[in-house]
């Protein structure tokens, strides 16, 4: 007998073991090849503050400080870079996958159901993408996870961890103890046991944050604006994130998203007749968060939530793949139904597969600030001025130049002490740029996004009129130039080559390389030149992307000096032979 138990859980390791491999590998796979977006750079300029100011911002801005404590040490030990910050995030949604597993299990007492549940959490983009972003949801998500675990075992010291865990990562974390504490006042005279250790649990949760609360309560930001979103929309998003995994085209795609949630229901009405209280869990995991988070919609809740965003949701996901657990062994229990148990989870996850392998099919390196960025490191003297338009960017500017090799000191705000954002004021603009350029003789501007300029291009048109522009580097929609008072003043003459930042293009992209004055660049494919660019003084030459190039290996040409780059899922050319 024992002997036979023994396999049977060797057996079930070997089937736990690869599904865990798999998540690690999805997970850990192409996480530095993508280049940080703006709240990701946002992070990591929070992380780079001394702590106290660290601790003080993060008081005054909508998220709590855990997350960020955490990659304020990480960047310490593991250094700054799009792989070396994401893999704090891995660590936490790697963590969660085991808990969600466990948690199941104890729902179900079904090994293959938590399987399930394990391998939908492996496959799910929407569980993968914020398991690679340098933001709190991670953490957020592995703390709910244990804290849900821990609050069914009986395991009061976690609880208190996962549950403080929970709501210093995300303020929404409040909402997932919230259910649970709902869960269990419903069931208050069914589960006797423990319930001091219970209460003292959840007063130790409360108290640790409300510590929290009393530091940020008079720093916190406000927003004198309402919520904008739909109430209903807060539970088609939902279902359309847990049901397809991402949120596609919740319009599109909803009919799909309602039949898995009617499955989804089904399942779990089925499940009620023989377990409830576990069932309820999973009901109140699902329905209670969208309908706490659709009524800060409401006219008359002013709160920071003016628009949803998926993120909003994975904190959740605890309750929502144990329930898929949980529908399974339902529906596995009852002999007639178990072929539509296979048929249904077979779907699922081949649905899950085919979703998650187009977007990483999507996935690629796009070249927005790192050229431009090392550009001014490279142009820019040490004690030269350096300005920005679309001053909300800084983290962005900041974190760029600091990839680029830009040595300007900083402050205790992580701020270049020589790098300065220009503030957007429609009203009083003439006196806030003389405030800001009072005393400037000579500047780069990094001009970011500027078709966003409100008034557009007000402060570019205010430089122009006072300063001289010596040199102009176009960028897409980013731009470099260097602004003098002395029309004859002298244009930096360097020797630079800047490399492409990009090892793969797609139409619509453009292959940026920086050459010397007078130096002439060749866009070269399988020995033909395609197109070809010099220019007077030192540039960064941008090479558009188009269409009708054909996919395959591509190589820019300066001197003797070759820069490889692949072009993929472009168009053949016209008329181009079979």
């Amino acid at each position: 007998m024992k002997l036979l138990l023994l396999r049977s859980t060797n057996n079930h390791f070997m089937l736990v073991l690869p599904l865990l491999l798999l998540a690690f590998y999805l997970r850990l796979d192409d996480l530095g090849e993508l280049p940080l977006r703006w709240d990701e750079a946002f992070s990591v300029w929070e992380a780079q503050m001394d702590f106290h100011v660290l601790t003080e911002f993060t008081a005054s801005d909508v998220h709590p400080p855990l997350y960020f404590w955490l990659l304020h040490a990480w960047t310490r030990l593991a250094g700054i870079s799009e792989f070396a910050i994401r893999a704090l995030s891995v660590f936490f949604g790697l963590l969660s996958a085991p808990a969600i597993y466990s948690l199941t299990r104890q729902l179900t007492r079904r090994r293959l159901a938590a399987a399930f549940a394990l391998l939908l959490v492996s496959l799910s983009p929407f569980h993968l993408q914020w398991s690679q972003d340098a933001r709190m949801y991670a953490l957020a998500t592995v703390c709910a996870s244990l804290m849900a675990y821990a609050y069914w075992r009986g395991w009061m010291r976690l609880l208190v961890i996962g549950g403080v865990g929970a709501i210093l990562s995300h303020y929404f974390g409040a909402i997932a103890l919230g259910v649970i504490v709902i869960h269990r006042l419903m069931h208050w005279n069914r589960m006797p046991r423990q319930r001091r250790p219970w209460i003292g649990a959840i007063v130790c949760i409360l108290a640790v944050c409300a510590l929290w609360a009393l530091y940020a309560a008079d720093k916190i930001r406000t927003d004198s604006s309402f919520a904008t979103f739909d109430p209903l929309t807060v539970f088609k998003l939902k279902a359309t994130l847990f049901s397809l995994g991402e949120p596609a085209n919740m319009y599109t795609h909803f009919p799909l998203a309602l039949a898995i949630a009617a499955l989804y229901f089904a399942g779990l009405a089925l499940c009620w007749r023989y377990s409830r209280r576990a069932t309820s869990l999973i009901i109140l995991g699902a329905l209670a968060p969208p309908a706490i988070i659709a009524s800060l919609g409401l006219p008359f809740i002013p709160v920071h939530v003016n628009a949803l965003q998926e993120r909003h949701f994975v904190i959740f996901s605890p309750f929502v793949f144990a329930g898929f657990g949980l529908c399974f062994a339902s529906l596995a229990r009852y002999r007639r139904l178990r072929w539509l148990a296979l048929i249904a989870g077979a779907a699922l996850i081949v649905l899950n597969a085919s979703l998650l392998a187009a977007e990483r099919d999507a996935r690629y390196f796009k070249d927005h600030y790192r050229s431009m960025m090392a550009a001014v490191a490279a142009l820019a003297a040490e004690d030269d001025l350096v300005f920005f338009t679309s001053g909300s960017r800084k983290p962005v500017v900041y974190y760029n130049l600091d990839r680029a090799g830009y040595s300007g000191r900083k402050d205790s705000r992580a701020e270049p002490l020589n790098v300065r954002g220009i503030p957007t004021a429609a009203a009083g603009l003439p006196a806030m740029m003389e405030r800001v350029f009072s005393g400037a003789t000579r500047f780069w501007l990094i001009e970011i996004e500027a078709h966003h300029d409100q008034p557009l291009n007000a402060r570019v048109d205010w430089l122009n009129k006072r300063y001289h522009r010596l040199l102009h580097i176009p960028v897409g929609w980013n731009g470099l130039s260097l602004y003098s008072l002395d029309e004859g003043d002298a244009i930096p003459d360097i020797a630079a080559i800047i490399p492409p930042a990009i090892r793969e293009a797609r139409p619509g992209d453009q292959a940026r390389i920086g050459v010397p004055a007078g130096q002439r660049v060749d866009l070269v494919h399988s020995g033909q030149i395609i197109d070809s660019k010099i220019a007077d003084t030192w540039m960064l030459h941008q090479f558009d992307i188009y269409a009708f190039y054909f996919n395959g290996d591509y190589t820019l040409h300066v001197g003797d000096e070759r820069y490889p780059f692949k072009i993929t899922h472009s168009q053949d050319f016209p008329g181009a032979f079979d």
